[in-house]
């Protein structure tokens, strides 16, 4: 388990901190003496962050969950046969400015498909259609094409700040 990716060069960066897929979209592992066979090596695309690590290893070992703590079990994700009814975005913040000119603070809201992108220092917005371009490398917050989805996901981006606090 990580808790970041690692650039080495991609879209001109080193290092982490970073709200573009390869600094946040992490493989997670996971064994579980619960699992059956048949439900073994299964691939699952879920957003599953860092956040619902513990309360998934309180849960497996029966012990409560406490009401304060945030995150989810996310068990059922592979324990379950039918599909689960999960999260479909979220919000990535890093709110720490180590130096303006390298790592400046950085929020986001990242769903499967779409993803906005707001850098609060300089006041610059970003979006990308994951699909099309997975690989983040035409900023489409100015196409005329994405004005709905971008004032959207600026809706619900803030939405989800505000319950981050």
């Amino acid at each position: 388990m990580s808790d970041n990716g690692y650039f080495h060069g991609e879209h001109g960066l080193a290092d982490k901190w970073y709200p573009y897929q390869k600094s946040i979209k992490v493989p997670l592992i996971v064994h579980d003496p619960r699992l059956s066979e048949n439900r073994r090596n299964i691939i699952n695309d879920e957003f599953i962050l860092n956040i619902d690590i513990a309360p998934s290893i309180l849960a497996s070992t029966g012990l409560t969950v406490p009401q304060r703590m945030q995150g989810v079990d996310f068990s059922d994700l592979y324990l379950e046969e039918k599909p689960v009814d999960w999260r479909k975005d979220f919000f990535y913040e890093h709110p720490y400015v180590t130096n303006e000119e390298r790592i400046p603070s950085s929020e986001a809201l990242v769903t499967h498909s779409e993803k906005y992108i707001l850098w609060p220092h300089y006041d610059f917005e970003e979006f990308f259609d994951l699909v099309k371009d997975p690989f983040e490398v035409s900023n489409a917050i100015n196409d005329r094409s994405s004005v709905r989805n971008v004032e959207s996901m600026k809706k619900r981006f803030l939405e989800l700040k505000e319950n981050a606090k």
